[in-house]
């Protein structure tokens, strides 16, 4: 489902997968789930009215960050090594920061958003992972970036 954490797309489901998504799944890798995120990700911290605050697993007392704070309570929590995430203004760094894991912004282009998407915020959103190793993240970003013929 791609609800953004709002109510106004709650049941929403995309018909057809995006262009990271389908390099994902081309490298092997597994969707397991859809993790929660402010509502259509405008916020540093996670805590939508759809689904409620995503908790940060060391420290409930403490925010994971936004808006890839769902991703990143996942991963910190062990339930995945890695989970996909985009960022704005901070929206891989913060959760990164917030919940002990690496995250990187990669320059604008080398990840595709894809033909409708374009370029989200006129080319400052960028989309990559968190995950708990520079490792993960390089073969991660081996698999979905954009093949440019510079």
């Amino acid at each position: 489902m791609m609800q953004c954490g709002s109510q106004s797309m709650k049941g929403f489901v995309s018909k057809e997968d995006s262009v990271t998504v389908q390099r994902m799944k081309a490298a092997g890798l597994v969707i397991f789930g859809k993790t929660n995120t402010p509502e259509f990700g405008l916020t540093p911290y996670t805590e939508p009215k759809l689904f409620g605050a995503t908790l940060n697993p060391w420290n409930n007392a403490h925010t994971c960050g936004g808006s890839s704070g769902g991703s990143a309570a996942a991963v910190a929590a062990g339930i995945v090594p890695l989970a996909s995430a985009s960022d704005g203004g901070g929206s891989i760094r913060i959760p990164a920061s917030s919940c002990g894991l690496f995250g990187l912004k990669p320059s604008r282009g080398i990840v595709t958003m894809g033909p409708y998407v374009g370029e989200a915020w006129g080319g400052a959103v960028s989309s990559l992972c968190v995950s708990r190793s520079v490792r993960d993240t390089a073969a991660y970003l081996d698999n979905v970036k954009r093949t440019i013929a510079w």
